[in-house]
């Protein structure tokens, strides 16, 4: 070790610049640091509630969801203004980024329809298509309401004084402030003095984590200058107050540099680590500087040396000393943190490693950078050693501990620490384990009683999700399913807390009742399967192909029952799930399994994985830090002498938490940890120094009294500096997570702190263990330290702009491409494959033909469906002018009736698939701006890459894109792949078109046999393959009538 030490003098000055060069990299790359929650790293991955979660959220959506509530200051929400309201929110969350619009649900969504009966057989229409300006219009939507009761207590309240927007967000960039910005963006606009506008939901929660964990940024120089005053106060020195702060900034600095340089941004976790290494690396600098301190002056007074050779030989002989114990009490510490790798929780287990590579790094510049630094300092002066020797209180504190150590007060020592730990064994039996986000915040916030109001007029911010699954596919139409479903909803809704439910079996009742003239005697679930079909394929012919995806799967082999909470509490949630499994258990089939999942039983699942990765964290690190004691020591009483105190503080910990009402979530699971790896730092160094006291020759109550004195004000320096810096904390008003830590670090510290200074001299004197009293040196060889370089390289790439030799003429290629594949006439067979995000597919048949008409530029299209029974006999019908808008014709066999589509209808999916109506008609050339992007080659075909914008909103609105980019190949000009943007400027959509053949060779005509097109907003793709295809067949022109698409 002194060799080691002597070559960090000889080489001090590199040393620092080394130090410094690291430094620099480190805060490079800490300028990547930003704070995001991702639930997702909050979650054990592998509990059923979590996987249940995760597969609900795949196959049904439902992830991020926030309501917005509009409550009129007079009369009900059946008013124009409110309406009106609602309807410019739902069009303009409809045009957010990373809005799922197929789950938007308000009044005015298209997912919400009005299930009504009519002499046709079943009708099903939008709920407000548009605000209705009348009294009679108004009576007719609250009507419509009452007759549909999945929208009573979701999006209506019961008394209609409230109602509410569902918005389903996707992951994005910029976390959850991006969601919340993007929802205040749309709600700001309407609020005013008529209305009371309350936004709720997790991600209004999680959104305020993100801003409120960014207090650090304020709170960390608070910090420092807090930190600052217990400095000057430990040392009324310059060199004391500074040395220390300056080691823990870089500390800081090289903690957070890893931090950035890994890409992780910080969470509710890891954005107090700055804070903490600052606080751990400051107290240990605090114990190797006082160390410093008494050796310099021990020599001034004993020997001849000058201040210079002193000053030198002081931080040899120091680190000397000191150096071992800070090693192993820092690996101690950093393994106290690096233990929480056992926790099934991502983000947990990143808070554990990226501390204790904080503290690693206060541990390596302590070894480094300290010694050379002070060494080319000026040493102490008299002057500062005088001010040093002053007695102050710490010195009547810790004469008092030793008087009560060595005195005959040592009894009562034991008999207060007994009685202590009784109390705090009561303490522990009133820990309540409970994960709720919204506890985190005081109650009166403005958010927070944002969603109070919301939880108490509606149905619950806060969801819970149940997964019934069938052993084959159309087992959720089976009755005796069905029907278990409805009695399931009606049990959870007494249940308190839960304020509605809904399900398939919910809409399938509603239709029943609309087919018997609502009467409401049919309000029940039907005892024939084969009606239930026919009510499914009934609302398919007037429906949307979505409507059900959040409810049932393509197969009808799952389906989700979504239960709405007024509580997020996972303490409750335990007690709904147990007498859920009772119930189901009765209820239904035995091939009916039932999966829960959503995001309150999500925090049930926190406190299962809590509770077990708490005691199994806390016993692991006991483990760590009596092997590591003991083999420091040469000797298990030793380590059974450092846990002692520990043991003491983790029950302090727990019995103050029980007492008062800090519930043990998980944010207050790390705290155990955190003081075992610091706390047994204290009782290290002290052991080591009594040892090292009592090597003097000094007998043992001198000896006591000494290191009380001593190495005990220090212990008490560093403890108090872990406590000030944490107690900056208590600053971020209406953030529970931050006081609660402030609290509980603030105690654990001074309990472990005290504990370790009253019952370790105590025991020692009272048992004389062997491996103090025989006096045996220990040979303390440093433990060994690795130091991982990371090697960051950075690389530019340049991509060539490609010139253009002559620019193409883009009227003209548009002008053919949109002729290309227009035959004179041809039939085919198809078969489109409808494949959901979750991999499901959908299989159609169908039998087509095509002709031009007269003009050799409109054409006729007809598509008869063959297969599946659900749009069996299914006939669409398109006709092209060029003068006027296009006609669509739809037959739906179940009514027996031809309907005509209004032309603004271009951009609808295409009887269920993801190509629109514009997309099978074509695109007008006129109505489009061209742009040549560029020439690449797609599949080995050289192409154009040309960029299509439309002319007016008009045409935008109708085709239901603001930007279209085709690869058009360059031999023929077919389009072999398209993109497309959606009215908000979101990219929709990628369509391919492969396997091209010349189908006609005397006219040049061009067919892709396969399209597919891909959703990259839902996730859902459409393959459309042809077979047979065969053109110029002499199609007579009967094909394309109405007369014709009813013939089976």
């Amino acid at each position: 070790m002194q060799r080691y030490i002597e070559w960090i003098l000889r080489y001090r000055f590199v040393v620092i610049a080394l130090t410094l060069v690291v430094t620099i990299a480190a805060v490079i790359q800490a300028k990547n640091l930003n704070i995001i929650i991702d639930p997702n790293t909050m979650l054990p991955q592998s509990h059923p509630y979590v996987t249940t979660s995760n597969l609900v959220e795949k196959v049904f959506g439902s992830k991020y969801v926030v309501m917005v509530g509009v409550t009129p200051k007079e009369g009900d929400i059946y008013q124009p203004m409110i309406l009106e309201k609602i309807q410019r929110m739902t069009a303009a969350f409809l045009q957010t980024p990373g809005v799922v619009k197929e789950n938007l649900l308000s009044l005015s969504a298209k997912r919400a329809k009005n299930i009504a009966g009519t002499a046709e057989g079943l009708e099903v229409k939008p709920l407000m298509s548009k605000v209705p300006a009348t009294a009679a219009q108004l009576t007719e939507l609250r009507e419509a309401v009452g007759k549909n009761p999945v929208y009573l207590n979701s999006i209506v309240s019961v008394d209609a004084k409230t109602t509410a927007i569902l918005v389903e967000f996707k992951d994005g960039p910029g976390g959850f402030r991006a969601i919340m910005d993007k929802v205040e963006a749309v709600v700001g606009h309407e609020r005013d003095s008529r209305v009371e506008i309350n936004v709720g939901g997790i991600p209004s929660f999680l959104a305020r984590i993100e801003i409120y964990s960014e207090r650090i940024g304020f709170l960390f120089p608070i910090a420092i200058l807090v930190l600052s005053l217990v400095l000057f106060e430990a040392f009324r020195t310059k060199q004391g107050l500074i040395l220390p702060l300056v080691t823990a900034g870089l500390a800081v600095a090289w903690g957070v540099g890893v931090m950035g340089a890994s890409g992780i941004p910080m969470d509710v976790f890891n954005s107090a680590t700055p804070i903490l290494i600052l606080a751990v690396a400051t107290g240990h600098a605090v114990q190797l500087l006082k160390r410093y301190y008494e050796d310099y002056f021990r020599l001034r007074e004993t020997t001849d040396l000058s201040p210079k050779a002193a000053n030198n030989q002081a931080v040899i002989s120091s680190l000397l000393r000191v150096g071992p114990v800070m090693i192993a009490a820092g690996a101690v510490a950093s393994l106290g943190f690096f233990s929480l790798v056992i926790f099934k929780i991502s983000t947990v287990r990143t808070f554990g490693i990226f501390t204790g590579i904080g503290i690693l790094a206060a541990l390596i510049l302590e070894m480094t950078f300290i010694p050379a630094l002070r060494s080319i300092l000026a040493p102490p002066s008299d002057v500062e050693r005088k001010r040093g020797q002053k007695k102050r209180i710490w010195d009547k504190v810790t004469n008092a501990i030793a008087n009560w150590v060595t005195g005959t007060s040592r009894r009562r020592v034991y008999g207060g620490v007994l009685l202590f730990v009784v109390i705090t064994l009561i303490g522990m039996g009133r820990v309540t384990v409970d994960n709720s986000t919204k506890s985190f915040f005081s109650p009166e916030l403005i958010f927070e009683t944002d969603d109070k109001a919301l939880n108490d007029r509606l149905g619950g911010t806060n969801t819970m999700y149940l997964l019934v699954e069938g052993a084959s596919d159309d087992a959720i139409k089976d009755p005796k399913t069905l029907r278990a479903i409805g009695e399931l909803q009606r049990f959870l809704e007494d249940q308190p807390y839960v304020g509605k439910t809904l399900s398939l079996a919910d809409f399938i009742m509603r239709m029943n009742q609309a087919m018997h003239e609502d009467d409401p005697a049919y309000y029940k679930i039907p005892d024939s399967q084969e009606l239930i079909s026919q009510y499914l394929l009934l609302y398919s012919m007037s429906g949307e192909p979505g409507d059900f995806d959040s409810y049932v799967d393509y197969g009808y082999r799952s389906a989700n029952l979504t239960v709405f909470l007024k509580t997020d509490s996972s303490a409750y949630i335990e007690k709904l799930v147990e007498k859920i499994h009772a119930f189901t258990a009765l209820h239904f089939d035995k091939s009916v399994h039932i999966g829960i999942g959503g995001s309150v039983p999500q925090g049930a699942a926190l406190n299962e994985v809590m509770v077990y990765g708490k005691i199994l964290n806390i016993l692991q690190i006991t483990v760590v830090v009596f092997i590591i004691s003991s083999l420091i020591f040469r000797s298990l009483v030793a380590g059974m002498l450092v846990l002692l105190p520990l043991l003491v503080a983790v029950l302090a910990n727990f019995g103050l938490m029980g007492w008062s009402g800090i519930p043990l979530n998980i944010s207050t699971s790390l705290i155990s940890a955190m003081a075992v790896g610091i706390g047994a730092d204290y009782a290290i160094y002290l052991i080591y120094r009594l040892r090292e006291e009592l090597m003097t020759g000094a007998d043992e109550i001198t000896a006591v009294r000494n290191v009380i004195g001593t190495a005990g004000q220090a212990i008490l320096f560093v403890a108090i500096s872990v406590s000030a810096g944490y107690g900056v904390l208590l600053l971020s008003f209406g953030y529970n997570i931050h006081k609660w830590l402030a609290i509980l670090i603030a105690e654990a510290m001074i309990m472990s702190s005290l504990s370790a200074l009253l019952l370790i001299p105590a025991l020692i004197l009272t048992f004389r263990p062997d491996f103090i009293f025989r006096r045996i040196a220990v040979k303390h060889n440093p433990l060994p330290v690795s130091v991982v370089v990371l090697a960051l390289v950075f690389g530019l790439s340049m991509q060539p702009k490609n010139g253009w030799a002559a620019e193409p003429n883009l009227g003209q290629i548009m002008e053919k491409n949109f002729v290309v594949s227009k035959v004179a006439d041809s039939v085919a067979d198809a078969t489109f494959t409808l494949i959901s995000k979750a991999g499901q597919e959908r299989v159609r048949k169908t039998f087509g033909a095509t002709k031009l008409e007269e003009n050799g530029i409109d054409n006729m299209r007809m598509t008869r469906f063959l297969s599946p029974p659900d749009v069996k006999g299914t006939v669409s019908l398109l006709i092209e002018h060029a003068d006027k808008d296009d006609d669509i014709w739809i037959y739906l066999p179940a009514l027996k009736k031809v309907r005509r589509l209004v032309s603004n209808n271009k951009k609808d999916s295409f009887v269920g698939t993801d190509f629109s109506y514009a997309d099978v008609i074509g695109y007008k050339v006129g109505e489009w701006n061209y742009k040549l992007l560029k020439e690449e080659s797609v599949e080995g075909q050289p192409c154009y890459v040309i960029e299509a914008l439309p002319k007016s909103d008009a045409v935008k609105t109708s085709n239901g894109y603001s930007k279209r980019i085709g690869w058009l190949r360059k031999d023929n000009l077919v389009a072999i792949k398209m993109e497309y943007w959606d009215e908000a400027g979101q990219m929709l959509k990628i369509s391919t078109f492969t396997d091209v053949q010349l189908v006609d060779k005397a006219r040049g005509k061009w067919q892709a046999m396969r399209l597919e097109a891909s959703n990259v907003q839902t996730g859902h793709r459409t393959v459309i393959k042809y077979d047979n295809f065969k053109a110029n067949q002499q199609v007579k022109n009967e094909f394309f009538t109405t007369r014709y698409m009813e013939k089976e």
